[in-house]
């Protein structure tokens, strides 16, 4: 299966460079992404144990998601820095029976990362955002709830502007810690 996924996946420049939205912000947070001293440790020393490749990363993904242009970036710079990571990006909405394998509660959110080990077994997955953008998310739609439906949708666009900002403040180091907590119950600390 992952050869069929290799065969449709973009790198992370080719997937910028085909995007038909957000080509810019997604460059701009790649190049803003910082990986923690702490981190870069753990990082370093599973490095220093895997192959190159050792761990690929199904990213299914659509440049119009606000969720996918702040979280791919990250994924692609921790794959940049750190080669025992194999990003591989596939456009959901043309590869929906790749989608339809890896559902959330049996719908196709995006993004969801998809980590596979050397033999090709699945063994976590990162899915939509981190926990604080989903709490600063699910606190947004309870306030909301109840306004009419036109309220609503101008609340929530402000909400996923402020999303933005948050992921610049520090959202990203919870995206890079999600990954490090999966390589962890994987390969240990």
């Amino acid at each position: 299966m992952l050869e069929e996924i290799r065969a449709r996946a973009l790198d992370f420049a080719s997937y910028v460079q085909k995007a038909d939205m957000n080509a810019p912000t997604m460059k701009e947070n790649f190049e803003d992404t910082r990986i923690s001293e702490k981190d870069r440790e753990y990082f370093d020393r599973l490095a220093a144990r895997l192959p190159k490749g050792a761990v690929s990363v199904l990213a299914l993904s659509e440049s119009w998601c606000g969720d996918c242009v702040e979280n791919v970036p990250v994924f692609a710079k921790v794959a940049q820095e750190y080669p025992f990571l194999e990003l591989l990006i596939v456009p959901r909405d043309t590869n929906m029976d790749i989608m339809d394998r890896y559902l959330t509660n049996g719908k196709p959110t995006i993004p969801v990362f998809v980590f596979f080990d050397e033999s090709g077994e699945e063994f976590g997955r990162f899915v939509e955002r981190p926990p604080g953008a989903h709490k600063f998310m699910e606190e947004a739609r309870s306030r909301l709830a109840g306004l009419p439906p036109e309220e609503q949708k101008k609340g929530m666009y402000k909400a996923r502007a402020d999303l933005r900002k948050l992921y610049k403040a520090g959202l990203r180091d919870e995206t890079i810690g999600a990954i490090r907590g999966i390589l962890e119950k994987k390969y240990g600390s």
